[in-house]
């Protein structure tokens, strides 16, 4: 019979947390279009802005997928409890953590699934969109921000003024000894970014390279037509460090990101709230699932499928309310960022123990 009943839940939960996803992500992605249509021109054409959806509907897949496991399980778990095959279940004996466990199934599947997404298939399709995007609508090929990007190589700061694939322009380092004292000023007119053949490790082709060296005693000046830049950095973290926000970064990139921001003591916290966002989410997924079983066998359980849903939207919105609030708060004040995921969680953890206890 408990197998009966784990495939029965599981089944009907899986099938209204899909089908949520869909519907939201698809909501979202007409939206998204709508918005784009109000920008077209002779660049950004209306094919351009339909590649630009296609290669949202990753972020926006993620981004749902909690607040489907969250309605969809009001749907499913509702359902079960109009027709009265909740207390059904009570009365043949199963408690309704049990009924909770079988939902959670499907909901980590769900969560699981979204957290290989985030990984291997968003950051990507993210920085394409962008970059795409961009180009579209810019008469520039080029990423060229108003003030250019700077960037820290270990012992220097880079200051670039724009870049296009594999190349980049307008490059200018500032060097700084152990003392902290500005020793080397070197520009370059442009740099071409070499892959790895046959042992030689990748490196940037540098041209019209210039160089001023203060020394102690004397200035000097170098002019060189062409040189080579050793450094980790590659086209793919440059470019993805502009156009991909952390929350939207794979969790070995924020990993390997806070890692070099570490090593240069430098400040990582929001690439650490963008980790734990990440790492968390399955965390949040079992407690906006926990939150839905309580609404269920509480105030929800006589209440219409179309209650439920708006019940279910409000207290999704509610939910990422308190953490988009708290998010920003944990970067100015200084506090582990990994508050902002879990204090909602354990919000929504707490509410759920309390009102399920009280009806178990």
């Amino acid at each position: 019979m408990t197998t009966i009943l784990a495939r029965l839940i599981g089944v009907s939960v899986l099938g209204s947390m899909v089908m949520v996803s869909f519907a939201l992500t698809g909501l979202l992605a007409v939206f998204t279009l709508l918005e784009q249509v109000g920008e077209l021109d002779q660049r950004y054409t209306f094919a351009a802005a339909l590649i630009y959806v296609g290669l949202s509907v990753p972020r926006l897949l993620y981004e749902t997928l909690p607040y489907a496991i969250l309605i969809g399980a009001l749907i499913s778990l509702g359902g079960f409890a109009l027709r009265s095959e909740l207390v059904a279940m009570r009365a043949a004996g199963v408690s309704v953590y049990r009924i909770l466990g079988f939902a959670m199934v499907p909901a980590l599947v769900i969560s699981f699934m979204g957290v290989l997404i985030g990984e291997y298939l968003l950051p990507d399709a993210e920085r394409l969109a962008r970059l795409e995007r961009r180009q579209a609508t810019s008469a520039i090929e080029a990423i060229s921000p108003e003030y250019g990007i700077w960037l820290r190589d270990q012992s220097s700061f880079l200051h670039i003024e724009s870049m296009s694939g594999e190349e980049m322009t307008g490059l200018r380092w500032l060097v700084f000894d152990s003392a902290k004292r500005l020793i080397e000023v070197r520009t370059a007119q442009r740099a071409k970014f070499v892959s790895p053949v046959e042992g030689i490790p990748a490196r940037w082709q540098l041209f019209d390279v210039s160089s001023i060296e203060y020394g102690l005693k004397e200035t000097r000046r170098r002019q060189d037509e062409r040189d080579v830049w050793q450094t980790e950095l590659t086209p793919e973290e440059i470019s993805s460090e502009l156009l991909v926000e952390p929350s939207r970064m794979s969790i070995g990139s924020l990993a390997r990101r806070i890692s070099a921001l570490d090593k240069q003591a430098l400040d990582t916290s929001k690439y650490q709230l963008g980790f734990w966002v990440k790492l968390l989410q399955p965390l949040t997924a079992l407690g906006l699932l926990a939150l839905s079983a309580a609404m269920v066998f509480g105030p929800l359980r006589d209440a219409s499928m179309g209650l439920r849903v708006f019940s279910g939207l409000l207290l999704g919105v509610g939910f990422k309310f308190v953490q988009d609030l708290l998010s920003p708060v944990t970067l100015v004040y200084g506090l582990p960022p990994i508050l902002a995921v879990l204090v909602p969680t354990i919000l929504c953890l707490g509410f759920a123990y309390h009102q399920l206890k009280r009806v178990a």
